[in-house]
C-alpha cells in the first residue's frame, strides 16, 4: 500500500515529462531509428505501412496510459512512415494505436490499423510497434477491418406464390466496385448470400469502396429470379443502385455501412 500511495504521488510529475517530451515528436519522428531497432526504454517506436507495403505518411499513433485516464501521448509519422514516442519516466504500462484519416469519393474515413503486436508494455522497457493499413480481416480485440453490406426483402411472401415464405438466405448479390477501393487498388466483383451477424443480414468485411449492387432471389433447385434494390431510405427501386459507405452515427469515425433493400419488380 506504502508503493502504490508513493507512485501516485509521483505519477503526475513523470506524466508531465512525458507531455513535454511529446512536443518533441509529434513531427513523425522522422529522425529516430527504423522500426527494426530494438526498444527504448521510455520510448515506443516503430512505422506505419499501407496496404501494399509502402511507407504511410501522416498517421496519428497513441500511446495510451493504462493506469491514468486520459494520460496519452500522441504523434505522427513521418514521410518514411516512422514515428516514436517519448512516454516519461511513468512507471506504468501503455498500449500503442494507430488510426489513419482518408477522403474518397466526398465523404472523410477513418481507419484503425493492424498493430504488429497488441498486447500492452511497460514504459520502462519501452517497446516497437508497427501498424500496417488492411481493408479487410480480423481486428485484435474483435470485430472486422472491412465494413458491412446488409440487406432485408421487404416481400414476406413469394408473389408467384403467396403460400410461400421468403427467406433473405436465398438472396443472392453481387457488389460490383466503381471506380478503386479506398486505397487506390483495383477492387474485385464480389457475388456471394450474406450470414447472420451481430450487426445484421449481409456481408460484414468488405473493402471500403463505392459499389453497384444487384440482387436476385435463386431458391435451390429452382429457377433464378431478378430483385429490384435501393439503398434503405430512397423511394425508388431499381435494377441496380451504386452506393456509399456511412458512419453508424452521423459525423462518427465508423464503423461504416450500407443498408440496401430488394423486393420482387
Amino acid at each position: 500500500m506504502r508503493l502504490k500511495n508513493a507512485l501516485g504521488r509521483g505519477l503526475p510529475l513523470m506524466l508531465l515529462g512525458a507531455s513535454l517530451a511529446c512536443s518533441a515528436c509529434t513531427d513523425g519522428g522522422s529522425s529516430g531509428p527504423g522500426p527494426s531497432g530494438n526498444g527504448e526504454k521510455n520510448v515506443v517506436k516503430g512505422k506505419a505501412t499501407d496496404t501494399a507495403g509502402k511507407p504511410l505518411a501522416g498517421v496519428e499513433v497513441v500511446a495510451d496510459n493504462q493506469v491514468l485516464y486520459d494520460s496519452n501521448v500522441v504523434g505522427v509519422t513521418g514521410a518514411d512512415g516512422t514515428y516514436r514516442l517519448e512516454l516519461g519516466q511513468a512507471a506504468t504500462t501503455w498500449n500503442a494505436s494507430a488510426r489513419l484519416k482518408r477522403d474518397f469519393n466526398g465523404r472523410s474515413y477513418t481507419f484503425e490499423l493492424h498493430p504488429s503486436n497488441a498486447t500492452p508494455f511497460a514504459g520502462n522497457e519501452g517497446a516497437v510497434r508497427d501498424f500496417s493499413w488492411k481493408l479487410t480481416g480480423a481486428k485484435p480485440e474483435g470485430g472486422a477491418y472491412g465494413s458491412g453490406v446488409y440487406f432485408n426483402l421487404t416481400d414476406y411472401v413469394d408473389p408467384a406464390d403467396p403460400d410461400q415464405a421468403l427467406q433473405r438466405e436465398h438472396v443472392e448479390l453481387t457488389l460490383t466496385p466503381v471506380g478503386t477501393l479506398v486505397d487506390g487498388s483495383a477492387g474485385t466483383p464480389v457475388t456471394g448470400r450474406g450470414t447472420n451477424t451481430p450487426d445484421g443480414f449481409g456481408f460484414p468485411d468488405l473493402p471500403l469502396g463505392r459499389y453497384s449492387v444487384t440482387g436476385r432471389y435463386a431458391p435451390p433447385g429452382q429457377a433464378v429470379r431478378p430483385l429490384v434494390v435501393r439503398v434503405q431510405g430512397q423511394d425508388t427501386y431499381a435494377e441496380s443502385v451504386t452506393a456509399d459507405f456511412k458512419p453508424i452515427i452521423d459525423g462518427g469515425d465508423g464503423p461504416y455501412r450500407v443498408d440496401v433493400e430488394l423486393k420482387f419488380p
